[in-house]
């Protein structure tokens, strides 16, 4: 691998009470192993129903040219629920030399396949920290859940219920943090149950 992930933000928040909105942002501190100029960006989205899937948009510093330093080199690659993106960093990072790579997007699930979840699978790549955060509606009956699971069977191996934040405008913000997440084959996620519809 041409980089090491220092540290990992993943935000998600469902904007409506029907779930069918979805803004997430995602920033990761990366190390370069070698000299590396492109960083591939994989991810998973289950929802669906959109006539033309959004791009995630890539939040980057401007170079002396007035242009952005990090930008997306070709167009999104979809085998089902994956999801392949190439960012072009600008220029050739050095061993050793880090840099923050930031995406925000906004996604919409029109028929309702969106599985209710914000999930990590961090690879051997991982050394610092990653951060899990949800913002979702005051739902009725809402439940949030902190799980461990094994890649290969799915197995849940630690599952703790997660304590929201009532944020100002009375939606609710539920975080974990995961320290030193390379532990063999585990993810981790949460997940969210609620009654309301």
């Amino acid at each position: 691998m041409s980089f090491l992930f220092c540290k990992a933000d993943h935000h998600l928040e469902v904007i409506d009470r029907a779930s069918m909105t979805f803004r997430s942002e995602h920033s990761f501190l990366l190390e370069a192993t070698v000299p590396s100029r492109f960083f591939h960006h994989d991810y998973f989205w289950t929802g669906s129903g959109a006539e033309r899937e959004t791009l995630p948009e890539v939040v980057s510093e401007i170079d002396n040219w007035g242009f952005p330093q990090h930008r997306i080199h070709g167009p999104l690659i979809v085998e089902g629920n994956a999801r392949i993106l190439v960012v072009d960093l600008g220029r050739t990072l050095r061993p050793c030399e880090q840099t923050t790579v930031h995406f925000r997007h906004r996604m919409k699930d029109l028929r309702g396949t969106f599985k209710p979840m914000l999930q990590v699978r961090p690879s051997s790549q991982v050394r610092g920290e990653i951060t899990l955060k949800l913002t979702v509606p005051n739902w009725r009956g809402l439940e949030v859940n902190f799980r461990q699971f094994t890649h290969d069977t799915e197995k849940i191996l630690v599952s703790s219920k997660v304590e929201p934040k009532e944020l100002d405008d009375g939606r609710l913000e539920f975080e974990a943090i995961i320290v030193n997440p390379n532990s063999g084959n585990f993810g981790h996620k949460l997940e969210w149950t609620h009654y309301e519809t």
